[in-house]
């Protein structure tokens, strides 16, 4: 057993830390997901949406997976890995839009995430480098998506009438609410971390490493979020 949190292989190593994260964005997005869809937050417009909360967690996961690992590639896998989640709805739903989609537009958070941190290459999750690139990732993403709707059929770039409702509505306000909530949730985590070495908190990090990333909790992370996806999704049919 103690071979389990004892991973040396680097390629192992990568592999299941890319699992363990993908697997937690999986599972955020089968239980929060899921609520923010649910027509009672529909009043609460952006500041409730899918989007504008879901995003910043998708982007703080992928931070903390490139932060473990220090692969670029890696966010990409772990984008797939959640996608693939998703995914599995189409065991017992089958193959539709509103099933594969979701599972394409976490793919894209994960590609439009990974060019940011290309581009700026932060070396802290909790700075305003940080921030500049959530805000690169965000609007690359926002902007695929709207091109995709498009593609689709819904009027984006019609006119300017359409545009104003539509692409400024996701692109600039959606886009500003999910990085205000950003910047707040960043700036809790950020005195949390302040206050823990104020008061010297202990945190053994390479014993919190193994627990997490070995085969036994990342598989586990991984099981729990495929389960969740389906019985809640079959159960809301």
């Amino acid at each position: 057993m103690k071979s389990l949190f004892n991973v040396t292989n680097k390629h192992l190593k990568t592999f299941f830390t890319v699992l363990f994260f993908g697997g937690i964005w999986g599972f955020i997005e089968a239980t929060l997901g899921t609520i923010l869809h649910l027509p009672f937050l529909n009043s609460a417009g952006m500041y409730a949406a899918s989007t504008t909360v879901m995003l910043p967690i998708a982007y703080y996961l992928m931070g903390l997976c490139y932060k473990q690992d220090r692969h670029l590639r890696s966010i990409a896998y772990m984008g797939l890995i959640a996608g693939v989640i998703k995914l599995s709805l189409v065991i017992f739903l089958g193959f539709r839009q509103s099933i594969y989609m979701p599972a394409v537009y976490i793919v894209i958070e994960s590609l439009a995430m990974m060019g940011a941190i290309a581009i700026t290459r932060p070396t802290k999750i909790l700075s305003p480098k940080s921030l500049l690139t959530v805000g690169i990732a965000s609007t690359s993403y926002l902007l695929v998506f709207l091109c995709i709707k498009q593609w689709q059929g819904t009027p984006i770039f019609t006119d300017y009438t359409t545009w104003v409702n539509k692409g400024e509505f996701y692109l600039f306000k959606e886009n500003c609410v999910m990085l205000m909530y950003t910047a707040i949730s960043g700036g809790i985590a950020y005195g949390i971390w302040r206050l823990s070495q104020v008061y010297h908190w202990h945190f053994d990090k390479e014993k919190w490493q193994k627990r997490l990333f070995n085969p036994l909790t990342a598989s586990s992370v991984a099981i729990v979020a495929f389960a969740t996806t389906i019985i809640l999704e079959v159960l809301i049919q």
